[in-house]
């Protein structure tokens, strides 16, 4: 008779490079934002471009949530750098 040994298994754990404290976990509302004048944004704008998938957003239970990386990623996305470093073409 042969006996099986069951593998225990094993779930996985957070990522290299995932937050790093517990304050990276914090979901904001649009409304929380808007107050707190971390965005040029209404909350009705931040609801809005989430909606339409044009600002990174969480919908954890059907709302529209926001993470500091989502915020930090959507003031990025505005940012102008100077004409001088842009990319130029390489000489022929």
């Amino acid at each position: 008779m042969t006996t099986t040994t069951a593998k225990k298994q094993v779930r996985p754990t957070a990522q290299a490079g995932g937050a790093t404290d517990l304050s990276e976990l914090v979901h904001y509302t649009p409304e929380q934002i808007e107050a707190a004048a971390w965005l040029p944004y209404s909350a009705r704008t931040l609801r809005d471009k989430a909606s339409a998938r044009v600002f990174p957003h969480s919908r954890a239970g059907g709302r529209i949530t926001f993470l500091p990386r989502h915020i930090r990623e959507i003031a990025a996305m505005h940012e102008v750098r100077p004409a001088g470093e842009r990319k130029r073409p390489a000489a022929a």
